[in-house]
């Protein structure tokens, strides 16, 4: 049986991780852990790339490294280029603003180093709102890209000076420690992660632990028949490793520190040991990834990675309110994703359509195409030859977008960097030298007196994202003693940890104004845990969200269920107080401009003020 047939069941392990991976990006809050499914396809690589060097070695005492490299880049290389090709056309006619900065994406990704590229750049967060790039999944294949080029080298050199397989399991082992043990060094908790989750260096132990396995647990000896009793067992450890990675899946958060310091080491061993179950033909575990839907999922899980990120970031890039039927704006996205994924499938994978110059980067592949073609006449094979016009035409937008790219930063981006770098500096100076806060209780225009002499003294606590803060400063001027907790990009999942920091520093005041959900809704189980850790004592105040995008009325509907089954919760309108008042807003319909800030900060004054004021008057 050869490597592809003994492989089958393992394309469903792809179906899974891309499922997993789709769905982080479009609900994260349904599976905040998805990002790990990526490590599904390092393991994989790194097993069966280990296992295709040591069998051709032990086969024939060398290996074809060349030939090998131009499948492996024939394979990958072609469908990143057109896709590269066909998104750059489409900005370039559609959407030009995402033009800034398109070369180096291009450049970086072309030569299989974009995660060196982003780690030396800096992610941006700002961008995602404004210009998010729709190749920013690309790092993924600059990884696999350098492992298949640097490993089978290494293998190769191992095999000839040890004559014996065992050294790769040593050399595996001890590399996946070292490289577990370089991200656990690096990262700094509470800092931005993509040193760490982008490096090869750090990323490296998943394909190690992959390619230890194929010394293992080789695919050529799970032939042999194995008695039933076992068969029980093998597929009883195969459902317990992946209802432990649905376990991971869901809760595991790209913020906690122990994600980056074993987390994805145990994750990655617990994969491993899962793909060496789903190998073996004989467990249950195996037949269940024989099921054709899933079968298909797999084999075209190359394609639908090379796409999903795209198509998301294009789309709501043009659609930019998606909040109103937001089922529908998934489902869209969805048929994109799987309609481009097949044309690609059925385009590079199956070859089902001769293309000049599309499917070989040989011209002389592209000739005889051409002359083959135009040798049946202009009627012969016409849509080989108008798919052939469409694919030029589109290389030949692609190169217009790419000289006319430029470098800088989005003028809106720059504006919201600069509006929330004023706030934090405002906030670090109170946080170094509390007499740096405004002692003197002045008139505030818009606010009546009492409102203003409550807010002054009123102990309250803001834990919030971006949104919080671009408004910090006004916040600070109002509330006079108003500790601010904010941070780029939080969600409303990620806070258990800064609660309790809070709660340590003796921070976490009687009030708590809540600042979340811009960047994602969340589950009704998560809502009550965050509750629970604030405690039901404080007076709990959420403000409800105007993101424009799918999870908007997801996140407000929460907040008013949770304001229905707890007394101590309150909600502060801000997406209905602002609603028709854009000028209030920066471009992204999300984060205030300093006329907005304002109406905001004054808007929490005056309501907190109300309920507070009602409530001991009641009592």
């Amino acid at each position: 049986m050869t490597l592809q047939k003994r492989s089958i069941p393992l394309d469903g392990m792809r179906a899974l991780a891309i499922i997993a991976i789709i769905f982080y990006h479009l609900m994260p809050h349904v599976l905040p852990g998805g990002y790990l499914a990526v490590n599904i396809f390092f393991v994989l690589t790194g097993f069966f790339i280990t296992s295709s060097v040591i069998e051709e070695y032990g086969q024939k005492g060398k290996m074809a490294y060349k030939r090998y490299l131009a499948r492996r880049f024939h394979r990958l290389f072609l469908p990143l280029l057109w896709m590269l090709i066909a998104v750059t056309a489409y900005i370039t006619l559609f959407q030009r603003d995402l033009l800034l900065n398109l070369r180096p994406w291009l450049l970086s990704s072309l030569g299989m180093v974009n995660n060196w590229w982003q780690i030396s750049v800096g992610g941006s967060y700002f961008e995602q709102f404004y210009v998010q790039s729709p190749f920013m999944h690309l790092w993924f294949f600059s990884v696999v890209s350098q492992f298949y080029v640097i490993w089978p080298l290494i293998v190769l050199l191992l095999l000839a000076l040890y004559k014996d397989k065992r050294i790769i399991l040593y050399t595996a082992v001890g590399l996946s420690l070292f490289s577990a043990l370089a991200m656990a060094m690096l990262y700094v908790p509470g800092e931005d992660a993509s040193r760490v989750y982008f490096g090869t260096d750090t990323r490296l132990f998943s394909f190690m632990i992959g390619s230890a396995l194929s010394v293992v647990w080789p695919l050529e000896r799970l032939d042999e028949p194995v008695p039933k009793q076992l068969v029980r067992r093998l597929t009883f450890a195969g459902l317990l490793s992946y209802a432990v990675l649905g376990v991971m899946f869901s809760n595991m958060l790209d913020s906690q520190t122990f994600t980056y310091r074993g987390g994805m080491y145990l994750n990655s061993v617990i994969i491993g040991v899962a793909v060496a179950l789903t190998a073996h033909p004989a467990t249950g575990i195996s037949r269940m990834m024989r099921f054709k839907p899933i079968q298909w999922l797999g084999r075209r899980s190359f394609l639908l990675y090379l796409w999903y990120y795209p198509v998301i970031a294009l789309y709501q890039a043009k659609v930019v309110d998606t909040s109103v039927d937001p089922g529908r704006h998934v489902l869209i996205q969805l048929v994109l994703i799987l309609s481009l994924s097949e044309t690609g499938y059925q385009l590079f994978e199956k070859e089902r359509w001769k293309v000049p110059f599309v499917q070989s980067w040989r011209l002389a592949d592209t000739f005889a195409r051409m002359k083959l073609s135009g040798s049946r006449g202009f009627t012969g094979h016409l849509p080989e030859k108008l798919a052939a016009i469409i694919s030029f035409c589109l290389l030949m937008i692609a190169l217009t977008g790419f000289a006319q790219a430029k470098s800088g930063e989005n003028a809106a981006v720059q504006q919201l960097r600069e509006q929330i770098a004023a706030s934090q500096s405002k906030m670090e100076e109170i946080n170094r030298d509390d007499s740096a806060r405004s002692r003197a209780i002045n008139n505030i225009e818009g606010l009546e007196r009492e409102t203003v002499l409550f807010a002054h003294d009123a102990d309250i606590t803001f834990i919030g994202d971006s949104v919080l803060l671009s408004v910090a400063d006004q916040l600070v001027t109002i509330f006079g003693q108003a500790v601010v907790e904010g941070a780029v990009s939080r969600q409303l999942y990620q806070t258990p940890a800064v609660i309790a920091d809070l709660e340590k520093r003796e921070k976490l005041q009687d009030t708590v104004v809540v600042f979340l959900g811009s960047n994602g809704t969340f589950t009704q189980r998560q809502m009550e845990t965050f509750i629970k850790e604030v405690g039901t004592s404080r007076n709990l105040f959420f403000l409800t969200t105007n993101v424009p995008r799918i999870w908007k009325d997801s996140v407000n509907e929460q907040l008013a269920l949770a304001e229905s089954n707890h007394s101590n919760v309150h909600i502060l309108d801000w997406n209905a107080y602002s609603s028709g008042h854009d000028e209030w807003l920066l471009e992204d319909q999300v984060h205030p401009n300093p006329t907005g800030a304002q109406q905001l900060a004054l808007f929490v004054a005056e309501e907190i003020y109300q309920e507070l004021n009602d409530e001991n008057g009641s009592n």
